[in-house]
């Protein structure tokens, strides 16, 4: 039982957070609707249900009422795992394998209920329900540090220096400490903490949500992604992202390409922004807002990944290269390894370049 002002304060923060997620609801339920934008209001129902289920405002709940908010709560770290790939991962291609976090978490209420009479048997499933959570918010973590400099939205770069190492270390901490105070009370200051974090990470969420629903609002397929009838890759026609210019500077664009088509820069092994915008004599973030604005692309890898793969299935398609290992073109057109090569392939014309090879010279 915590102290009276401890309870106030309990309140009051617990209060401003579910009163910011209604807020956040009622926006998210507006059309249009699309996947995207449900995971984030399943995300604010997660963190709802979190609120309201450790707060004991849900025990003199029936049952039948307590387990779907036990369930939200359980299932809030799946959510904000699917939440932040969509967000931060352009290659995304949403599989079933996305929904096996989910079922284990979500399986989480029932096993505690079934296991009742067993506190070891419960202590045992909260700990692994705590270390799959850690387990989702670090790969979120990973992913916003991953492409940190490659992302050309500026927005979205904004994005990853808070919603990232912010939300994501504040629910890591918690879930380890958590994890420490699994067989005793938490202490008072650990439990407001917790309550001010969601309050603040709330705040958040909803002083940046316009942004967040253009960054998750579904973009037209890229036929980038697609092959031309003689079977090479399609030019990306991409609409540009609206933090990008809506006059891109011609000459910069002009040596850009240049940079490109003419000199190759592609093939630099490791080439970042920084470099190609030194080479181009361009501040780096005119750079990337000339690549989104006037090219839309929003990532600098896949941006080169295009020539590169472009220049890939050239040789892979020439009868006199037959014998010239898939490795060697790898490193040819600036991959640094058989594997980043071989998923950037696969995710551009829906094949691995062996694959695509067979196909081009007739083979079996």
């Amino acid at each position: 039982m915590l102290p009276a002002p401890e309870q106030t304060a309990d309140l009051l923060l617990r209060g401003a957070g579910l009163g910011l997620l209604a807020l956040l609801a009622v926006r998210l339920l507006q059309p249009p609707r699309h996947l995207n934008r449900l995971l984030c209001l399943g995300l604010v129902l997660g963190i709802s249900g979190y609120l309201l289920s450790s707060g004991g405002f849900d025990a003199d709940m029936p049952m039948l009422f307590r387990l779907p908010l036990i369930m939200l709560a359980t299932l809030a770290p799946g959510l904000f795992w699917l939440f932040g790939q969509a967000l931060f991962d352009d290659e995304l291609h949403w599989r079933w394998l996305h929904a096996l976090p989910l079922i284990a978490l979500a399986l989480t209420p029932g096993a505690w209920l079934l296991f009742a009479h067993s506190a070891a048997a419960r202590q045992t499933i909260e700990l692994l329900q705590h270390l799959l959570a850690a387990l989702l918010t670090g790969h979120v973590l990973w992913l916003t540090w991953r492409d940190r400099n490659s992302d050309l939205l500026t927005k979205r770069r904004l994005l990853r220096l808070w919603l990232g190492p912010g939300i994501g270390l504040y629910m890591l901490t918690i879930l380890l400490f958590e994890i420490g105070y699994a067989n005793n009370d938490e202490p008072g200051w650990l439990h407001l903490l917790n309550l001010l974090g969601i309050a603040l990470g709330t705040l958040g969420l909803s002083i940046k949500l316009d942004d967040l629903l253009e960054l998750l609002t579904p973009r037209q397929a890229s036929v980038g992604n697609m092959l031309t009838e003689d079977g090479h890759p399609a030019p990306n026609n991409r609409q540009p992202d609206s933090d990008g210019p809506g006059n891109p500077d011609e000459p910069a664009l002009q040596r850009l390409q240049q940079a490109m088509q003419e000199a190759q820069l592609w093939r630099r092994e490791s080439l970042e922004v920084a470099d190609l915008a030194s080479h181009l004599g361009l501040a780096e973030y005119r750079l990337r807002r000339l690549i989104n604005g006037a090219l839309g692309q929003r990532n600098f890898n896949s941006y080169l990944n295009q020539f590169r793969i472009q220049a890939a299935c050239e040789q892979l398609a020439d009868p006199a290269r037959r014998r010239l290992p898939v490795l060697s073109i790898a490193l040819d057109v600036g991959f640094a390894s058989i594997g980043p090569f071989n998923r950037a392939f696969k995710a551009q014309l829906g094949m691995t370049p062996s694959e695509y090879r067979r196909q081009k010279l007739g083979e079996n």
